[in-house]
């Protein structure tokens, strides 16, 4: 076990410890009301204006009959409506309740059918399912407004427990039907903490995540530059030569990318002569980046770089692979592979899967987590949250293992693991030899049925631009690299890997692809 289960909270300006959602905007605002809380291409609003409109919200919300515990269902786009909705429940003491707006109408209508919300507010019509159940729909734009101005501006002050669910996030599905995660004001409080201690966000700082405010860490981040009075930037541009631009011209100081966005940033030829100085942060997570990037990129960007790993389940980043971390001594740059090491506050387990025994460093098991970040449970699920919280530990199904100065390293899904012919195979280990290839952008390796051996692997690449892989060739040189059981016996070109709307990778839809390769 690594990590200590420290009381540590993120502060509010006053210096009173982050315990309620609605008292990030009431706080905010009272320290700070003529800065900008969000940037838009054409308008900004003010904390003062959010902490106001949110008013608003909440006794909207009133006059329709929510009360506590009631659910507030948002679907949309990011933007300053998602914020007013989320601190207008709050405030009212409702549930907030972030739905995908990228999924389908019938995988919509089932989350809106389990979460029955009271009030549903949505940025399209079109995404409001037939038959939804919701007894009061309000789209945003002029339908909205009007409902917001016949409203009073004075915040209700509804009585809320720092351990009553203030969100609703559903999971992806990607393991089956979505399930509802509930977090309480303390698990936000808590999972706060160290973005708002170690980013250095300030009331000059511009930060930016082009991730939907329905996954923990867009929140997350939202969340944390409005508690310390910096401008969120709600900009997405249309590809990498555009967002280059959005990043200077903006003078974005903490930016949320993926690896693959930062290795095209950097290709472009004229990411040598723009302005960083204003970029202080880039944090990233989903993949390592591999040493000769970071170098590239500090020389490029001038800036620091923080990785994380965690789940909605636990509240988001439970632990991080700090700035120093990314340029590390000699001998030490394995730990360039790895998730970093627990945040404060968090415990972190690596357990064998079967008995939850604790192993060695160097081992593989299934990460487990504890401390204050562990969700209160699934909505109406008490089956699925027993099966995944264990004496207040949540379990990932991830596999991973530590070194021996407490680094975690991930390994696949446990259910990803691939036995073949007696053999285990993690498929994170043959993806990492695989995208040293030079040929390879991308690469997932999943297991299919195997009439010999059980499960063969077989990989599914994205290839580098300009570059055609040449499936022996690949195979041959991963053969030279590693055991010949673990290598792919194919390899499957395509122009990019499935993904939801969280940037996760799908491999069961992988898994069904490939089924009889």
């Amino acid at each position: 076990m690594v990590g200590v289960n420290r009381d540590i909270f993120a502060r509010h300006a006053d210096g009173t410890r982050v315990e309620r959602v609605a008292d990030i905007i009431r706080r905010r605002a009272a320290a700070t009301p003529s800065l900008v809380a969000v940037v838009e291409p054409h308008r900004s609003t003010t904390f003062g204006e959010l902490d106001e409109r949110s008013s608003r919200v909440a006794q909207a919300l009133l006059a329709l009959g929510v009360g506590p515990g009631d659910r507030v269902a948002y679907i949309g786009a990011n933007a300053p409506e998602f914020l007013e909705v989320l601190y207008g429940a709050a405030k009212a003491g409702a549930i907030a309740t972030a739905v995908n707006n990228r999924l389908a109408p019938p995988e919509i209508a089932a989350i809106l059918t389990d979460a029955e919300p009271a009030v549903l507010v949505v940025d399209q019509p079109s995404l409001v399912p037939p038959a939804h159940g919701v007894p009061h729909v309000v789209t945003t734009g002029p339908g909205y407004e009007a409902w917001l101005s016949a409203a009073d501006t004075a915040d209700p002050l509804v009585p809320v427990a720092p351990g009553d669910t203030a969100v609703i996030f559903y999971t992806s599905g990607t393991t089956g039907r979505p399930k509802g995660i509930m977090l309480s004001g303390d698990n936000l409080g808590q999972a706060l903490a160290t973005m708002h201690y170690d980013m250095e966000l300030t009331t000059t700082s511009v930060a930016m995540a082009p991730i939907p405010y329905f996954h923990i860490s867009g929140l997350g981040l939202a969340l944390v530059a409005n508690l310390n009075g910096a401008s969120l930037l709600l900009q997405t541009a249309s590809g990498p030569d555009e967002l280059m631009t959005l990043l200077s011209a903006r003078r974005v100081s903490h930016a949320a990318v993926v690896p693959t966005i930062l290795q095209t940033l950097l290709n472009l030829p004229r990411s040598r002569e723009t302005d960083w100085s204003a970029l202080r942060y880039l944090v990233y997570g989903a993949m390592p980046i591999p040493l000769p990037v970071i170098r590239a990129a500090t020389d490029v960007f001038g800036c620091q770089f923080l990785q994380s790993y965690g789940l909605t389940e636990s509240t988001g980043g439970v632990t991080v692979l700090w700035p120093q971390d990314h340029l590390p001594p000699p001998g030490k740059e394995r730990r360039l592979r790895s998730v970093g090491r627990p945040m404060p506050g968090v415990e972190v387990r690596v357990v064998d899967p079967v008995t939850l025994q604790d192993l060695p460093a160097g081992e593989r098991g299934e990460v487990m987590i504890g401390g204050g970040h562990v969700m209160r449970g699934y909505w109406r699920n008490p089956e699925a949250t027993a099966a995944t919280v264990v004496d207040g530990w949540v379990r990932t199904g991830d596999g991973g293992s530590f070194d021996e100065d407490g680094y975690l390293y991930l390994h696949d899904r446990i259910k990803d693991m691939i036995v073949s012919g007696g053999e285990n195979v993690y498929p994170a280990e043959v993806e990492s030899v695989l995208t040293g290839h030079p040929d390879l952008a991308e690469v997932a390796v999943v297991g299919v049925a195997s009439a010999r051996w059980g499960e063969s692997p077989v990989a599914v690449v994205v290839p580098r631009a300009g570059r055609e892989p040449d499936e022996a060739e690949v195979i041959a040189w991963c053969r030279e690299r590693l055991a010949h059981f673990k290598c792919p016996v194919a390899v499957h070109v395509v122009e990019a890997l499935p993904r939801n709307a969280s940037g996760k990778l799908l491999k069961h839809a992988l898994r069904a692809t490939y089924a009889r390769s």
